[in-house]
């Protein structure tokens, strides 16, 4: 069994070779550093939505108040 994962996992790699996981550590690496710097958040939330904002993966939950023109009548 471990043979045939060894098989195909060296097959996919010799298919895919441009295929890495440095984008991934390199979130890791993002992460870990924000933990770092930050000497703990109050809560997870807040750590959450500091990861995302440097991520620039931040979507606000509140929706900008526009202002409607009047329509004459």
């Amino acid at each position: 069994m471990y043979y045939q994962f060894a098989v195909s996992v060296n097959e996919s790699n010799i298919k895919n070779p441009h295929l890495t996981n440095g984008p991934i550590e390199g979130i890791n690496n993002k992460i870990k550093l924000i933990k770092r710097v930050s000497y703990g958040y109050r809560n997870f939330y807040n750590f959450r939505n500091r990861i995302l904002i440097i991520s620039r993966l931040y979507v606000s939950e509140y929706k900008k108040r526009t202002k409607q023109q009047k329509i004459a009548t």
